[in-house]
C-alpha cells in the first residue's frame, strides 16, 4: 500500500510542475539528459520512470506553448491550483517547488527481503530541508511512514528499509545494463516523460500477481518495452519500441493503396493487414477479412457512415459470411429494443443497415450505400486529403507500416456534439471552444527483426 503513497507523491508532484511549468515561463533549462537517476538505479529494476521537473527546460515551455492554443487554458490551471491545495494542502511555491531538482525517477525494484517489489522515487532536491518537509505532509496526508537515504548524491524515497538497501546495496546500475541501454537508445534524450521495463522481470512479476500480457506473436517472449513522451511546436508525441525473441516471425510492412481509395474527408480511418496482423476476430469474421483492411467513418446524415474494405482470397463467399454473421448478431439482438434510452439517436440505429460490393477483388461493406459508392468512384481520395497528409506529416509517418490509425479531430468533434445531442444531452459549456484547437491525432507502427515501434502524434493548431 506505500507504493500508492509513492505514487500519489508523483502524482502531485507531476501536477505541480504542470501548474507551475504552463504558467509562461521564459527562461532556458540546463537541457541535459532525462533519466539520471537510472545511475543508482539496480540494474535488475522491473520498471524505471525519469519525469521532467525542471519548469524552465525547453519541454515545459513546449508545453506551455501548446495549452496557450486553448481558449480555457487560465481557468484550467486555476482549477489544478485549486484542487491542488484543497486535496494535499500544499502549495507549489513554498512546498514543491524548492523541494525539486531537475527530475524525478521512479524504480521498481524486484522482490526485496520483505518478498515483493516495491517502488522507490529518486530526486535531487534544490533545498534538503524543504524535501523533508515535503515528505512528512504526504505522510500526514497519507497516514504512511516512508523511508529515505542518501544514495550517490540522490535522495531515494521508499515505504520501506529493504527497498532503500535494494538500492544503495546494488553491485551494478541500471544505467551501465546492455538491456536498458537497448532499449532506451532511440528515445529522445531530453522528454517530457521516459519509461523502460525489463521484460523478463515485468513478466515475472505479472505472473506473480495471476495477470498476463499478451504477445504480438504466439511463443514470443518479451525482452524490453521502452517509450518516451515529447511535446513540440505542434503537438505532443509518445514514441516507443517492444522487442521480443522467439515466436513467428513479425509482419512486413506495407504501404497502403487504401488511402488513394478512401473518399477525401474521412473522420476516421483503421488500416491494417488482416492477413499477417495477427488481430484476433470475432468467429465468422476472421474469414471475412484478408489482406489490406481499412474501418472507416465519413460524414453522413442523419449519422456518420461506417465502412469496411478488405481483401479475402475469395470476396464473394466473404461477403456470404459476412451476411451470416451480421444475421448472427441480428437474431442475437432479439427485442433489445435498440432506441431503448437513446432518445431520437435510438430511432435511427435501428434503422441502420449493412450495404457491402464486391469490387475489384475487394469487398466492400458500410452502413451507407452512398459511402460504398464514395469508395467506389473517382472523387477526391484520403492520398490527398489536406488535412490527413499535414497530419500524418507531422507525426512523422512512414510510406509503409504495419497499419495505422488516423483521426481528423477538427472535423470529428462537432459531428460528435451533434450526435450528443440527438440523445437529448449538452457538451459542457465552451468545451467544443476548448477543443477547437485539436487538429489530428496518428497513431501507427512499424517492425524490423525482433523490433516493434510504435507511435502517437496528437497535433495542436
Amino acid at each position: 500500500m506505500r507504493a500508492r503513497t509513492i505514487l500519489g507523491a508523483a502524482a502531485v508532484t507531476a501536477a505541480a510542475v504542470l501548474l507551475a511549468g504552463c504558467g509562461g515561463v521564459s527562461t532556458t533549462g540546463s537541457g541535459g539528459d532525462l533519466g539520471a537517476g537510472a545511475s543508482v538505479a539496480p540494474a535488475d529494476a522491473v520498471a524505471f520512470v525519469a519525469i521532467d521537473t525542471d519548469v524552465s527546460s525547453s519541454q515545459w515551455q513546449a508545453v506551455d506553448a501548446l495549452l496557450q492554443k486553448f481558449p480555457g487554458h487560465d481557468a484550467l490551471l486555476q482549477q489544478l491550483q485549486q484542487s491542488l491545495t484543497k486535496k494535499t494542502g500544499l502549495d507549489w511555491a513554498t512546498d514543491v517547488e524548492p523541494a525539486l531538482g531537475s527530475e524525478l525517477d521512479l524504480v521498481v525494484v524486484p522482490k526485496t527481503s520483505n518478498g515483493k517489489p516495491e517502488l522507490v522515487a529518486l530526486v535531487q532536491p534544490g533545498d534538503a530541508s524543504k524535501l523533508g518537509a515535503l515528505v512528512k505532509k504526504i505522510e500526514a496526508s497519507s497516514g504512511k511512514t516512508l523511508a529515505t537515504a542518501q544514495v550517490s548524491g540522490w535522495t531515494a524515497i521508499a515505504g520501506s528499509q529493504a527497498a532503500l538497501d535494494a538500492v544503495s546495496g546494488a553491485s551494478s546500475s541500471l544505467a551501465d545494463s546492455n538491456t536498458y541501454q537497448d532499449a532506451t537508445s532511440k528515445l529522445a534524450s531530453s522528454p517530457l516523460a521516459s519509461v523502460y521495463a525489463n521484460g523478463a522481470e515485468a513478466m515475472q512479476l505479472l505472473g506473480s500477481l495471476g495477470t498476463s500480457v499478451p504477445m504480438p506473436a504466439t511463443g514470443a517472449q518479451l525482452q524490453w518495452v521502452s517509450a518516451a513522451v515529447v511535446a513540440a511546436g505542434d503537438g505532443v508525441k509518445v514514441d516507443g519500441y517492444v522487442r521480443t525473441t522467439g515466436g513467428k516471425a513479425p509482419a512486413t510492412p506495407y504501404a497502403s493503396t487504401l488511402v488513394s481509395q478512401i473518399p477525401s474527408g474521412a473522420l476516421a480511418v483503421a488500416d491494417f493487414d488482416a492477413t499477417s496482423s495477427g488481430v484476433s476476430l470475432p468467429k465468422g469474421l476472421s474469414a471475412a477479412l484478408g489482406g489490406e483492411t481499412a474501418l472507416y467513418v465519413s460524414a453522413g446524415a442523419p449519422i456518420p457512415a461506417v465502412t469496411l474494405v478488405t481483401h479475402p482470397s475469395d470476396p464473394q463467399a466473404a461477403a456470404d459470411a459476412l451476411d451470416k454473421a451480421i444475421a448472427g448478431l441480428g437474431s442475437a439482438a432479439g427485442s433489445a429494443a435498440p432506441s431503448s434510452g437513446l432518445g431520437g439517436l435510438g430511432t435511427i440505429l435501428s434503422n441502420v443497415h449493412l450495404y457491402h460490393d464486391v469490387s475489384g477483388g475487394a469487398l466492400v461493406a458500410s452502413t451507407s450505400q452512398q459511402a460504398i459508392a464514395d469508395f467506389e468512384g473517382g472523387g477526391p481520395k484520403l492520398a490527398d486529403d489536406a488535412t490527413f497528409k499535414d497530419g500524418t506529416s507531422a507525426a512523422g509517418m512512414p510510406a509503409e507500416t504495419n497499419g495505422f490509425v488516423y483521426v481528423n479531430l477538427k472535423d470529428a468533434l462537432p459531428l460528435v456534439e451533434g450526435l450528443v445531442s440527438m440523445v437529448g444531452k449538452g457538451l459542457p459549456s465552451g468545451l467544443q471552444a476548448n477543443l477547437a484547437p485539436l487538429r489530428t491525432a496518428t497513431g501507427y507502427a512499424t517492425s524490423g527483426g525482433d523490433e516493434l515501434h510504435f507511435s502517437l502524434f496528437v497535433q495542436v493548431g
